[in-house]
């Protein structure tokens, strides 16, 4: 409750903020008006103080400067005679250099406050563009603490893990990612934690049916981040391209059993295959290789079969 009060994430109106200073001093100069009994006219200022800080915590450099003046003017009233400085030299002295001390201390309090509220606003804004950036990526991140605790979840992992990261904050990864245990998965996050050193690997999860690639590296605290990216395309592909390579690997088989003994007909050239069929010579190449045939004539059998007229055509 109080940190929203006094850490707002929206920024809050200049009303607001000169308010809440205003509020503060009230509030104070009150609890002043309590202690006199006590008090009486010793420490007019001190407690102004307080509302000098929380203001420029709150609202900034301005309402923290506001609120000192304002500690000025009503600490004022607690001088001694109550209302006003005395008229002996000793207590106008005194209350003058109490006023100065207190303008100097709120104004210092009031820059350090304003470059505070300036430093978490800065850090708020990084936090945010880096939530974005882990909200904006294909991969799955989680970021877990040295127990295994789950610290962040982007919004993919939520999709891998089946589960919402307000179940998943701050519970065991074994717990919530059961199929994990005694597996490849185990094993190298707990190097990480152990070793202090990053991990990269390949597995297969069943519970989602893909393959998952994980990068996983040290962060400080002895946690350590996750990084997951859906595969299973990339293994589809490359299971895709062992199978045109085994069949390329089966032809080229076929290819290279011309090179050895083949069972050749001495009369009619036919060749015998594997199931004991004879096929034309042609035929079992062309089936067994990626060679075509064209048809001719060698002079020789033109010779023979049309005579020597037709063979000196052919030369």
């Amino acid at each position: 409750m109080l940190r929203r009060i006094f850490f707002p994430e929206a920024p809050a109106s200049i009303a607001v903020r000169y308010g809440f200073a205003g509020a503060l001093c009230a509030l104070t100069f009150f609890l002043r008006l309590l202690m006199e009994p006590v008090l009486l006219e010793h420490s007019p200022l001190v407690l102004f103080t307080v509302p000098v800080a929380l203001s420029a915590i709150r609202g900034g450099f301005g309402p923290g400067l506001f609120a000192t003046v304002v500690g000025d003017l009503a600490g004022f009233y607690f001088f001694p005679p109550s209302g006003s400085f005395s008229m002996l030299p000793q207590y106008a002295m005194a209350g003058a250099l109490q006023l100065a001390a207190f303008s100097l201390v709120g104004l210092t309090v009031s820059w350090f406050g304003s470059e505070l509220r300036s430093l978490r606003a800065q850090a708020l804004d990084t936090a945010r563009q880096r939530n974005e950036i882990l909200e904006s990526i294909t991969d799955g991140f989680e970021a877990l603490d040295a127990r295994y605790r789950f610290v962040y979840v982007n919004r993919v992992s939520e999709q891998m893990l089946g589960k919402p990261r307000a179940e998943l904050t701050g519970r065991i990864i074994w717990e919530e990612w059961p199929e994990a245990r005694g597996t490849v998965v185990e094993q190298k996050l707990r190097e990480v934690v152990e070793r202090r050193e990053p991990v990269h690997f390949e597995f297969f999860s069943e519970a989602s049916g893909k393959w998952l690639e994980l990068h996983g590296y040290p962060a400080r605290g002895g946690g350590f981040t996750v990084y997951l990216t859906d595969i299973s395309g990339r293994k589809l592909s490359e299971l895709r391209l062992r199978e045109t390579l085994a069949q390329r690997d089966t032809a080229l088989e076929h290819v290279r059993l011309l090179s050895g003994m083949l069972p050749i007909c001495a009369a009619c050239k036919r060749i015998r295959d594997d199931h004991g069929n004879w096929q034309p010579l042609e035929s079992y190449i062309s089936n067994h290789s990626e060679a075509q045939f064209s048809h001719g004539m060698c002079p020789a059998c033109a010779r023979e079969y049309y005579g020597e007229a037709a063979a000196s055509l052919l030369q």
